[in-house]
């Protein structure tokens, strides 16, 4: 049986130590890339993506089997490690010689080829790991698992990168630079949608704050108007979400086969935003199409197919509710089994 962990004291004691003060542009790091060669993995680019709770996905997740060796990134010291679940998962923290961070997350606290959460340490780290070590770039540090709030989802590294400041950046271009890969420009030509934008909470009527301002700031950009003239239009953003904000964004929604359009700016629409407008297009796999709300026949579980092509768990009824309306368990395909689908498994939805 799995275990039931003690989320929210953890949660906070996390958030206060190691959230950033913020989040700067993009920066490519000279890494070494975390997974040791020879052993399977995929990624992609889900920095700023919305997570449960209003969070903003702060690395990159990096799906890989239960035991793969993770290895460091660069030439440094062991700053932080934690080989004791108290909630937030085992972790480790490297950092270089210029003061650079580089953090893995949800290291494997289980015995190989179970879930029993038994923490045995020589399964999630090399004995020669411990803090204040010295480690040199591709040595092994620790085995990818699934501890923490990934308890419930794929096997995966969550892989962060931190600036001397305590400044978040993104780890996906220095990740594909390390693989020899470049990374794929936006499109600069006026027509897609402007995604400038990481929003990192949910956003409904009656809110105030700097990100409700950029809300109307990107309603109005991308032609949903939140007012011709006066607040609220363009120019004279305020921070208050009110009625014609909450009119503008369910046109958004509309516009963009958001469901339910009903103005509330969730994790879903959060999504779409942050992930700069990825939809289902008649192109899309017909196995699963993003937006759909699916489960295997032999699990009550139900999963949300995020924009970004994460499968995202609806964790409560109420969670259901808020997010795709009264009908939600209306259309819910269901599967022999959701790994064969090869999507990648995402955080909670609250």
């Amino acid at each position: 049986m799995k275990k039931i962990k003690a989320f929210l004291l953890p949660l906070i004691i996390y958030t206060l130590l190691f959230s950033p003060f913020s989040v700067s542009a993009e920066e490519v790091r000279d890494i070494v890339f975390p997974i040791q060669e020879g052993w399977g993995y995929n990624f992609s680019d889900t920095y700023g993506a919305a997570r449960s709770g209003g969070r903003s996905h702060e690395g990159t997740d990096i799906m890989v089997d239960q035991m793969t060796p993770l290895v460091a990134a660069v030439d440094g010291r062991v700053t932080y490690l934690v080989d004791e679940d108290k909630g937030w998962g085992l972790a480790l923290y490297i950092e270089d010689e210029d003061g650079y961070s580089y953090r893995y997350l949800h290291i494997n606290n289980d015995t190989p080829g179970t879930d029993d959460g038994k923490e045995i340490r020589a399964y999630a780290f090399p004995k020669n790991i411990v803090r204040g070590t010295r480690v040199t770039a591709g040595q092994v540090v620790a085995f990818a698992g699934d501890s923490g709030n990934a308890e419930y989802t794929a096997h995966h590294l969550h892989f962060e990168m931190w600036t001397p400041d305590r400044e978040s950046i993104n780890s996906y271009p220095s990740l594909m630079a390390a693989i020899g890969q470049p990374v794929a420009t936006e499109n600069t030509d006026g027509d897609d949608l402007k995604a400038d934008y990481h929003f990192m909470r949910d956003l409904e009527l009656g809110n105030e704050g700097d990100d409700v301002r950029a809300l109307q700031e990107y309603l109005n950009q991308n032609g949903f108007y939140v007012s011709s003239s006066g607040v609220g239009s363009p120019g004279n953003e305020s921070d208050y979400f009110g009625p014609a904000t909450q009119e503008a964004l369910a046109r958004f929604q509309r516009a963009n086969d958001i469901s339910p359009a009903a103005g509330f700016f969730g994790v879903i629409t959060r999504t779409f935003v942050n992930e700069a407008g990825i939809i289902a297009s008649d192109d899309d796999d017909e196995t699963i199409k993003t937006g759909w709300l699916i489960k295997e026949k032999s699990s009550p579980r139900v999963y949300y197919v995020a924009p970004n092509r994460e499968l995202m768990w609806v964790v409560n009824e109420d969670s259901a509710l808020r997010n795709f309306g009264e009908d939600w368990n209306k259309d819910i395909k269901e599967f022999d089994d959701l790994k064969e689908l090869e999507l990648p498994f995402g955080d909670y939805m609250v």
